[in-house]
């Protein structure tokens, strides 16, 4: 695994959020999420292709992670970090968490089952492909308990039957890797087709528009079998890195949070004086301020624990499961402060505090709950 050299860190930020501050204004994003001021077919759908387009063959963000010889920078977590927090901040709507992140570490950790991986991967890599993942029931917290999917074996062939719901990106994948239980009742991973006959897709209706999810159905869907054996490890490891890359694009949220309630503070008068000079509006900044510098350092922690960088070989779960719920909170906090110091402008809509808040909710509950993780924390570092 390639470490990222403090000025390629800062490059790789700049070019991120350069793109984000060309293709992802928050008219753009009203526009994409909610389908305000505009007729384009993108409009409402919750992911632009053209910012994602960009991202990928410009910028190079789903190929990061990815080893060499597939086109990639073989980088590890704490580089997907570097972009999720610029896309956080911009609150971009466009699936790296769940194709470039989640999905494409499933099917890289198991592509010797896949005869197509290379290209596959490499369409990914390159933004021609989208891809989603269900390893769990709800979307929420992984556990063997959670997969409620069940494969069956035809011959040589595999079919899956059952609902996931709040699948993160899975109204706009072209692959879809499911965790389903297999005839020996151990969980197993699945690729399958979402365009087929057998797999139905429904939209949802989402609190946070740029975060589309999806509920999806498989009436004994064809499938492809990636995992030969045990994959508890590998499921684990994987969301243990989306849940870091989470929190680090709820890190860059918080940020941009902060910037814009102490921008308002600094301009907004009443009574003659910036509303920033009050003692109240100051502690508010001051507590966002703070929660920002915790989140920042449980999303690192969890980050360079995935790289090996700290910390025991074994603690990447329980500081993912850390980063995850200190970031919901935090980025939860700052949201609803922010929408308390702008609490003369009328209409939360016109804003963009209404935004983040939306973001805020949606983050908390994506893959698992600030309670369920320190619950799961607790358990890992035997406090229970």
């Amino acid at each position: 695994m390639t470490a990222l050299a403090n000025d390629e860190r800062q490059e790789l930020a700049q070019s991120v959020r350069a793109a984000c501050d060309r293709m992802a204004s928050e008219e753009r994003v009203r526009a994409v999420a909610y389908g305000e001021g505009t007729d384009s077919l993108e409009g409402g759908s919750g992911f632009d292709p053209a910012l994602w387009d960009v991202l990928c063959n410009q910028v190079g963000v789903a190929a990061i992670a990815l080893p060499e010889h597939l086109g990639g920078a073989g980088y590890g977590a704490s580089a997907l970090g570097v972009v999720a927090h610029e896309l956080g901040r911009a609150l971009a709507p466009v699936p790296f968490i769940s194709s470039a992140v989640l999905a494409t570490g499933l099917l890289l950790d198991l592509a010797e089952h896949d005869p197509d991986a290379d290209k596959r991967l490499a369409a990914l890599a390159e933004g021609r492909r989208i891809a989603a993942a269900a390893v769990t029931e709800d979307g929420g917290l992984w556990h063997r308990n959670a997969v409620t999917l069940k494969a069956t074996q035809s011959g040589e062939g595999w079919h899956v039957d059952g609902t996931v719901r709040h699948v993160l990106g899975g109204t706009v994948a072209d692959d879809l890797i499911v965790v389903a239980n297999a005839p020996d009742g151990e969980p197993a991973v699945f690729l399958l087709d979402p365009s087929s006959d057998t797999v139905v897709t429904e939209p949802e209706d989402v609190l946070d528009g740029s975060r589309p999810m999806a509920t999806i159905t498989l009436n004994t869907a064809p499938a492809i079998r990636l995992s030969a054996g045990p994959v508890d490890d590998v499921i684990e490891r994987n969301v243990s890195v989306a849940l870091a890359v989470l929190s680090a694009e709820q890190v860059g949220a918080c940020e941009r949070v902060l910037e814009i309630a102490a921008d308002y503070a600094r301009t907004r008068e009443q009574f003659g004086r910036p509303i920033g000079s009050f003692q109240a509006i100051k502690h508010k900044c001051a507590d966002m301020l703070v929660d920002l510098e915790w989140a920042r350092s449980a999303s690192q922690a969890a980050l360079q624990a995935l790289d090996g960088n700290v910390g025991a070989a074994d603690e990447s779960d329980w500081r993912a499961s850390m980063a995850k719920a200190v970031c919901s909170e935090s980025l939860r906090n700052a949201a609803h402060a922010n929408v308390q110091i702008h609490g003369g402008i009328g209409f939360t809509w016109e804003d963009s505090a209404h935004l983040y808040l939306r973001r805020a909710r949606t983050d908390e509950v994506v893959f698992g709950s600030p309670a369920q993780h320190w619950d799961r924390l607790a358990t890992l570092i035997k406090l229970t």
